[in-house]
């Protein structure tokens, strides 16, 4: 009779490796497939998206430009005033709606009247973008404006002008800008002489009103007849 003998269990330790090793394959197998199947995503992505005119859509960008303009105002002496203004301009765009404009007036300031000065050296801007869109965008602005650079940082009302309005920003290529905008203006009320002679003066220049004049007011000059007018070109990074 003969006797069957058992088979001797194989080495548990290499069993185990072998099934590490397949897993291991396994895994990394997938993770191929993963990895190509993300990247011809991406790719498809890449393809199919059409180039972001001046970073309109962005959470963040910066522009840099000049703009030329004309203000018109009327003194309080009576008449009408009328200026060139060169300025140099940084807009920061934040959330696609939102934005703060820096200008420079190259031009320098210039006095009408008892000392009004409606174009500041130095304006800050805030802006709310209405409309905003990949090829133009529709904001408000409003915003104070001083003859020192440390005045914009002060409390003080009286030595700041004011403006108020709005603007039409259309977009060129990748990153340029052209922009039309309009802004009613208010003076720095501290810069204008108050002296014994009444301020305004009728059609033959002999003074109206009482002799003694009152300090004027930022409400005072509240009016649509004082505005600036500028077209302007910016870069946006």
């Amino acid at each position: 009779m003969v006797k069957k003998t058992a088979k001797a269990p194989g080495n548990p330790i290499r069993l185990r490796v072998r099934e590490v090793e397949k897993r291991r394959l396994t895994t990394s197998e997938g993770d191929n497939v993963k990895t190509m199947a993300a990247a011809a995503m991406m790719a498809m992505v890449m393809g199919t998206a059409g180039p972001v005119l001046a970073d309109s859509d962005s959470l963040i960008t910066l522009g840099l430009g000049q703009s030329l303009g004309v203000s018109h105002v009327k003194p309080v002496s009576g008449g009408t005033a009328n200026n060139v203004v060169t300025e140099f301009n940084m807009r920061l765009r934040m959330l696609a709606v939102l934005g703060v404009d820096f200008n420079y007036n190259m031009s320098g300031e210039q006095t009408v009247g008892h000392g009004e000065s409606y174009s500041s050296n130095y304006r800050l801007s805030a802006l709310l973008y209405l409309v905003p869109t990949s090829v133009m965008s529709l904001y408000l602005s409003a915003g104070a404006g001083a003859s020192e650079l440390s005045s914009l940082t002060e409390s003080d009302l009286l030595n700041k002008s004011y403006h108020g309005g709005g603007g039409l920003e259309v977009y060129i290529g990748s990153h340029m800008s052209l922009a039309a905008e309009f802004l009613m203006l208010i003076p720095e009320v501290e810069q204008i002489v108050v002296s014994q002679q009444a301020l305004r003066v009728d059609a033959s220049a002999r003074p109206t009103g009482a002799s003694l004049v009152d300090a004027p007011e930022v409400s005072d000059y509240i009016t649509p007849e004082n505005f600036q007018l500028s077209l302007g070109l910016k870069y946006y990074f």
